[in-house]
């Protein structure tokens, strides 16, 4: 591995900072890698759509459990293209076997749920490293970068799922207002074309998001590398030899000497005599070490010799700034005492409300989304399907397809049903069997042209010319005004009336005569 020949900046770097890179590595190589991701994963899909036919529900839960081998030919082509050695599409290829090989069954069975799994997948397959091995070199690696891939891992799979919701939302918006297509229809995956349609959708949004997962997590894995075998300072030590290569050797032994003598350390005295441990001791030595060769840079760059201020600026480089970091466990007693809290401000506790009316606003807020969001997932499922039809099928009054006329007339029991409708608490379904038994028996029995398409009131008034009848137009009005005081203004009518109601239409349908000519 050639340190020189690296293609970006080695330096310490947080983690977001280093998952931005990831981010910039892919734009950087954004042919190479895309073309590496697309040689596996779209004859992949295409694959699976194939051995699936019939089933294509499954292809989504199948490419995401094949994820940890798609994200391997783009690890390659970047851990190859940041050293300066992007491969061609011949040597992918023919790397391909190779790479899909090395641990699959482990990337797909006792590894797969690993949510940190774009950090680790640089020791599995750029390190080549197994077992107990891995393990420990993960152990090593895994603080803090572990953290910030499992965050990555999060975002990523949010962001995956939104950018879904977008390509379908395009889509809908690009559709011509006169198709009738709403947008939840590009949802509905019952039919073979839906749901090749919504496959279609899932991997283009992974086909967006997979490649920068895999770049950010092999950031990660460059930072801590990075910090923990001082990539960085080796390259500063690289270039300062060669500063010193072309100074002669005699300056370099000037320079040498020079170093030697600004880094030595007089015997410090006068310390504290109640440090309390030996990391204590190291942590003030090192701090007068920092100040006295401090002390030495000003006075080497005031030297007329151009050795001296050659020296003070090399010392001047970031990579030597770091004196040393010690870290130490301690327990909480040992801290110093806390400064008493300062009085609070008057505003302190409207905040403080505030902020947490604005919390359980958001909660209510989730626990609504989640209601609406399992509500309509139990309207499409078989169960809550079979249920509508159901009682559509009770309340269906037979049509002739393409007249929308009444063809058969209403059983004798009708009314009985309708009855039976309203016991059970079905105010609305009770006098909609009564008001459609009723059109019914007018068109049939009585010959009245009723069409499927009239209002109430074009009824009542069909009824009022057409037939002499007074007790039975005295019986279809107090129907039709129960009916839409109950469809329209969801106020039923009382039980007696309901009762008196279905004990009467019996009598004007069920035994009428035969159709009149």
């Amino acid at each position: 591995m050639r340190l020189d020949a690296i293609a970006v900046e080695l330096r310490p770097r947080t983690a977001w900072e280093a998952t931005d890179l990831g981010v910039a590595m892919v734009r950087r190589w954004f042919g190479p890698v895309y073309r590496a991701w697309f040689v596996l994963a779209l004859p992949l899909f295409l694959l699976l759509h194939l051995l699936c036919w019939g089933n294509w529900w499954l292809i989504p839960w199948l490419l995401w459990w094949l994820k940890p081998l798609l994200d391997r030919p783009p690890l390659y082509v970047l851990g190859h293209a940041l050293f300066g050695e992007s491969p061609d599409r011949r040597q992918c290829r023919r790397e391909l076997p190779g790479l899909l090989r090395r641990q699959a069954l482990a990337a797909l069975t006792l590894r797969r749920f690993d949510p940190a799994r774009s950090f680790s997948l640089p020791v599995t397959q750029l390190e080549g490293l197994s077992g107990q091995v891995r393990r420990q070199r993960l152990r090593d690696l895994g603080r803090p970068g572990r953290g910030a891939a499992i965050w990555l891992t999060v975002v990523c799979a949010h962001l995956e799922i939104a950018l879904d919701f977008a390509l379908i939302a395009l889509a809908w918006m690009l559709i011509p207002e006169f198709v009738a297509l709403e947008f939840f229809d590009l949802l509905d995956d019952s039919g073979a074309w839906g749901q090749l349609w919504l496959n279609v959708v899932g991997f283009c949004g992974m086909s967006l998001v997979e490649p920068f997962y895999v770049a950010a997590g092999f950031a990660l894995y460059l930072d801590r590398r990075t910090g923990l075998e001082a990539w960085d300072l080796e390259l500063g030590f690289r270039r300062l030899a060669a500063r010193l290569a072309r100074t002669g050797r005699a300056a370099a032994a000037m320079l040498l000497a020079l170093g030697l003598g600004g880094l030595a350390v007089a015997p410090v005295e006068g310390f504290a005599a109640e440090t309390s441990s030996p990391a204590e001791e190291r942590a003030i030595i090192n701090l007068s070490v920092c100040e006295q060769r401090r002390a030495r840079e000003a006075q080497l760059a005031g030297s007329n010799s151009p050795v001296k201020r050659t020296l003070a600026e090399t010392l001047r480089e970031p990579e030597l700034q770091a004196c040393e970091i010690l870290e130490r466990w301690r327990f909480r007693d040992d801290d110093p005492p806390k400064e008493p809290p300062r009085p609070r401000s008057p505003n302190h506790d409207l905040a403080r409300w505030f902020a947490v009316v604005i919390e359980y606003a958001l909660w209510f807020a989730l626990g609504v989304f989640g209601a609406v969001a399992a509500w309509w997932l139990w309207r499409w499922t078989p169960r809550a399907r079979e249920s509508r039809q159901r009682r559509a099928a009770v309340a269906k009054i037979p049509l002739l397809l393409g007249r929308n006329e009444f063809t058969e007339p209403p059983g004798a029991g009708l009314g009985a049903d309708a009855w039976r409708l309203w016991a059970a608490g079905q105010p609305r379904e009770a006098l909609g069997v009564l008001y459609r038994g009723s059109l019914a028996g007018l068109a049939t029995r009585h010959g009245l042209p009723v069409s499927a398409s009239a209002t109430e009131d074009e009824c009542l008034r069909l009824v009022a010319v057409g037939l002499a009848d007074p007790g039975l137009l005295g019986f279809f009005r107090r129907l039709t005004h129960a009916w839409q005081a109950t469809a329209y203004a969801h106020r039923p009518p009382d039980e007696v009336i309901a009762r008196t109601l279905c004990e009467e239409w019996p009598r004007h349908f069920a035994a009428a005569g035969a159709p009149s000519a």
